[in-house]
């Protein structure tokens, strides 16, 4: 699982390195790594194939004539992209993906179980403050 939040940042050559507890999940999941822009939150979005998998399966359930359901798979699967993680753990986040989630040299990778996500390191912080607020 991916899990607790880690800094890091992006290189002048865009490339973001993984955490190395994510990394070792990663690898050790043999499966093929997603990024998307977040339908919640300024932030991107990163899972395995297999979460992937079973998305694209529970759209295939649902009513396939559903305007909604369309919405929700043009929303994901259209800025779905592949990851290519490098031998040092590091892929390149492109310019459209740093945008939206307005990244820029400071970043926190905040773990979600079975995800993780990336924010720009003020407002993750700020996030994480304000869900931490909305249990006490």
């Amino acid at each position: 699982m991916f899990l607790s939040s880690f800094y890091g940042i992006i290189d002048t050559k865009n490339r973001i390195s993984i955490p190395s507890s994510y990394r070792s999940i990663i690898k050790s999941s043999n499966e093929k790594t997603f990024i998307f822009k977040s339908l919640k939150y300024k932030c991107l979005e990163v899972h395995l194939s297999s979460k992937i998998n079973s998305l694209i399966k529970s759209f295939d359930e649902k009513d396939f004539f559903s305007k909604k359901n369309d919405h929700f798979k043009t929303a994901i699967l259209s800025d779905l992209e592949e990851i290519i993680i490098d031998k040092d753990g590091r892929f390149i986040v492109k310019d459209q993906l740093q945008k939206y989630s307005k990244l820029s040299k400071d970043i926190i990778f905040i773990g979600k179980g079975n995800h993780f996500e990336i924010w720009e390191k003020n407002l993750g912080e700020t996030h994480k403050k304000i869900s931490r607020a909305k249990f006490k």
